[in-house]
């Protein structure tokens, strides 16, 4: 049975190693040059090397009509070097070739790197995520073109129980198992916070991480949250909770800022996490 093709979103990521041109395995990508011959690990970064760098990883998504025949939306080979012509040579002018002072904001490098994608990739993209490591992400999407959404992970240790006083003990304890032990227990939390930046804004890494760092980190970090914390004196401290907590303190200190909250999303533990959108 065929199925006519629908349309669909098709997402590649794509792993770069930015280093001097001259510290590449080749030279400098060109036409004469395959993509073969400059890296021997293309699944852990491109191009391979002998020096430093940067590593980076490039999510580009394209959205259309597969074609019948093959099901393909686009090659992946194709996807790859698009994203790697495009990007490499805009990352190394900007990390090698700037003068010191004179650096593009990341979220300014974004736009310019969909940009130039946009003209090797016949297909329409509908988004663009650049990881400038495991804890930071910057994406571009169709749906909000004059803005970036930039994303930072967190970490902060603390203590809780988990407690309904309009139960008894006794259904406090079926309840909620272990989670009502009256010493308590603690987690490592980590807390992922999302921003909408307008294109252009100096707004940037550093001053989204030091608002959290006073608005969630300093208040959150090493406490016991239900006695040490004002916020859980009546709110029990379930992982719902702390992230509608977070949520609200953080649209607080954010609201003097060009900036406007979008997404908050907090791990108890590897496996469970709640998250509050706007």
């Amino acid at each position: 049975m065929k199925h006519a093709p629908v349309p669909t979103t098709l997402s590649r990521a794509v792993r770069i190693f930015v280093c001097r041109p001259a510290d590449a395995v080749a030279s400098a990508i060109s036409p004469a040059v395959s993509h073969a011959d400059l890296s021997r690990n293309s699944f852990a970064g491109f191009p391979s090397t002998n020096g430093i760098g940067a590593w980076f990883e490039i999510e580009v998504a394209v959205r259309g009509t597969p074609e019948l025949q093959t099901g393909y939306l686009a090659t992946l080979a194709q996807l790859d070097r698009s994203v790697r012509d495009s990007v490499i040579p805009l990352l190394q002018n900007a990390l090698f070739s700037t003068p010191d002072g004179l650096n593009p904001a990341p979220a300014t490098l974004l736009v310019e790197m969909v940009e130039l994608v946009s003209k090797k990739i016949e297909k329409p993209i509908e988004s663009l995520k650049w990881s400038l490591s495991p804890y930071h992400q910057l994406t571009w999407s169709r749906k909000m073109p004059q803005q970036t959404t930039f994303s930072s992970i967190f970490e902060f240790a603390a203590s809780h129980r988990l407690n309904d006083p309009s139960r008894t003990p006794a259904e406090n304890a079926e309840f909620f198992g272990k989670c009502n032990k009256l010493n308590g227990h603690g987690h490592n939390y980590r807390i992922e916070v999302g921003v909408a930046i307008p294109v252009g804004s100096a707004f940037g890494m550093a001053d989204l991480e030091g608002i959290v760092d006073r608005a969630v980190i300093e208040r959150f970090d090493h406490m016991n949250l239900n006695i040490d914390c004002p916020e859980f004196h009546s709110l029990n401290p379930s992982v719902e909770h702390i992230a509608a907590v977070c949520f609200d303190l953080l649209k607080g200190a954010l609201s003097d800022c060009p900036v406007e909250l979008k997404r908050v999303r907090l791990w108890e533990t590897s496996k469970t996490s709640a998250t509050i959108e706007a």
